[in-house]
């Protein structure tokens, strides 16, 4: 008669089965990849990269960063008039196109390709592949020019998406999901450019549904925190919030590719079925 005191074959057996499930597999490889450390380092970065030189790009084509910046995630995310004041108060000082200096254009651009680089490395780990090469750096050139221009593309799709009928917004969410995705593929094939097509795929599916989840989030969660923090600290309060927003938008980014390698290593070494 088995021990009832003694559960330890029980536990043995629930630690066995844990640790050998996909979950488990995920959160070890995150945690040796050390992507957390990783992914705040980008979120950094991109904050000082990519957001100023989004800004400089709208500067070209309006005299009014600030207002435009602000318009533009207040009906995103549906913010008071408050906060959108905050936003533009944020914005509106010194990004004018004439006040920019070529230093600091220069500096921006530095960043955001030392920014692709480490993305690249980032990839290159989470896939085990070798990362860039220095003769494939033009590579990095063109994920800026990519993520600059999708970000506008998306910014004028929600556009159409608000001021449509039914018809046209079920049109733009579906051309927005494939400008997701689209760009998704094509930022892991300019980075990792021996990865497997499957493997590129697959991670831009995962990516396009991570950036689904979050939209949802940014919808319910991120709107009332910008509006709480610009209400409590003012401008400082919306670059915590903003740089939170890039925090998630990273993770998802780095995530994506993480849950799609890891199935693949997972499913390799688990033992084949016995046949009776």
């Amino acid at each position: 008669m088995p021990d009832q005191t003694d559960p330890e074959g029980l536990i043995g057996r629930a630690r066995v089965w844990v640790e050998a499930s996909y979950p488990f597999a995920v959160v070890r490889r995150f945690v040796e990849l050390e992507l957390l450390e990783r992914s705040v380092a980008l979120s950094a970065q991109a904050f000082v990269a990519m957001l100023p030189l989004i800004i400089l790009v709208v500067s070209v084509f309006v005299s009014d960063v600030g207002t435009t910046v602000s318009d533009q995630v207040a009906d995103r995310f549906g913010l008071d008039n408050l906060t959108k004041s905050t936003i533009r108060a944020l914005f509106a000082d010194g990004l004018g196109v004439r006040t920019v200096s070529w230093l600091a254009v220069v500096m921006v651009l530095i960043s955001a390709f030392s920014l692709a680089r480490r993305l690249a490395r980032v990839y290159a780990s989470v896939f085990g592949l070798p990362p860039l090469a220095r003769k494939q750096n033009w590579r990095g050139l063109v994920w800026i020019a990519l993520q600059v221009t999708m970000a506008v593309l998306a910014s004028m799709l929600r556009t159409v998406r608000d001021d449509g009928g039914w018809l046209l917004l079920v049109a733009a969410i579906a051309l927005l999901l494939l400008v997701w995705f689209g760009a998704d593929a094509a930022s892991l094939r300019l980075l990792v450019p021996r990865l497997a097509n499957r493997l590129v795929v697959g991670s831009a599916i995962v990516s396009t549904i991570g950036r689904l989840g979050l939209g949802a989030w940014a919808a319910v969660y991120f709107a009332r925190s910008l509006s709480e923090q610009a209400e409590q600290y003012g401008p400082i309060g919306v670059t915590f919030a903003l740089y939170t927003y890039l925090l998630v938008a990273v993770l998802v980014y780095v995530g994506s590719p993480l849950l799609v390698s890891t199935w693949v290593l997972w499913r390799a070494d688990r033992p084949a079925p016995v046949l009776s």
